[in-house]
């Protein structure tokens, strides 16, 4: 189920969920009711052309029955806003959806966040539903897409030759892991100086973006990561993630939720994975995790 499923990556994430064979049913929710049949009329070809599947229009009270629900619902992005600005108006909208899941006794499904700010979020939404902290998640992985991006140009290398994570916060608090950088699956030791390259690429592709003032957002990427999230926890896949997911002592944090690696199976998040980190990027992971308390406190 998606919920948000006018807008970009909510459409996105339907098209690349029928793509690649994950659901037997799509239930789509949007209030824009005119765009959400275009979308449904256009998928429903995809039937004939790719493979059989049901997709139908649905309300937010389907969410009750639904194994994986998926909330891209937000408000569109405005000229140079960062993405906590939008936490209150985004957690108005999150919370009817919660609110639903929460009136569920035992809901068994899972929840994930595709709206900003994510962690955030994903914090108060956990709180709000009740529901157990491995099955709420917070798509999180552009970061560190975005981080293999920008070390691939300042090593002169294709992308997808890079491997490298980013936790903490989805947005100026992230937390790149420098030592963990493998290309081809070799360590990788980048200098002071690359670093400091990598890193800007990575935090400055938002201002960038924001800065042009279109009100769109990463759609193909959003749209592609979560349909393959929902995929490696639909096939109980086993993989490793980054992922927001409300902590409970791991890394010295506790009640807040900031991207963490995670095995994902058909629980949802099957554990959180302590890697060992250098100490100056736990004390940044766990400033990150003071920041979004700090942020859904002014929200509460």
């Amino acid at each position: 189920m998606i919920i948000g499923a006018a807008g970009g990556i909510g459409s996105a994430v339907a098209y690349s969920l029928a793509l690649n064979g994950t659901g037997d049913e799509l239930i789509l929710v949007d209030r824009r009711a005119d765009v959400l049949q275009t979308h449904i009329w256009d998928l429903e070809q995809l039937r004939i052309a790719v493979r059989p599947f049901v997709v139908r229009i649905g309300t937010v009270f389907d969410a009750a029955e639904a194994d994986i629900v998926v909330l891209a619902a937000a408000v569109p992005p405005r000229k140079d806003s960062p993405r906590i600005e939008y936490l209150a108006e985004n957690l108005t909208i999150a919370q009817e959806t919660a609110r639903t899941l929460a009136a569920v006794p035992n809901w068994p499904g899972i929840l994930i966040v595709g709206s900003n700010p994510v962690d955030p979020l994903v914090t108060a939404l956990q709180r709000t539903t009740g529901t157990d902290r491995y099955r709420v998640l917070g798509y999180t992985a552009n970061d560190s897409l975005r981080l293999r991006y920008g070390i691939a140009q300042v090593l002169g290398v294709e992308p997808h030759r890079v491997s490298a994570w980013v936790l903490g916060e989805h947005g100026d608090r992230c937390v790149p892991l420098f030592g963990k950088v493998q290309i081809d699956g070799q360590p990788v030791k980048l200098d002071d100086t690359q670093q400091r390259a990598a890193r800007d690429y990575m935090l400055g592709w938002y201002p960038r973006w924001v800065a042009l003032g279109v009100p769109r957002t990463s759609t193909w990427t959003s749209g592609h990561g979560i349909s393959s999230m929902v995929r490696a926890i639909a096939t109980d896949s086993g993989e490793v993630w980054p992922s927001s997911m409300v902590l409970a002592g791991e890394y010295g944090i506790n009640g807040t939720s900031v991207g963490v690696p995670v095995r994902l199976d058909r629980s949802g998040a099957a554990e959180v994975l302590e890697w060992p980190l250098q100490e100056s990027d736990r004390r940044a992971l766990q400033d990150a995790a003071r920041y979004v308390a700090d942020a859904v406190t002014q929200v509460d």
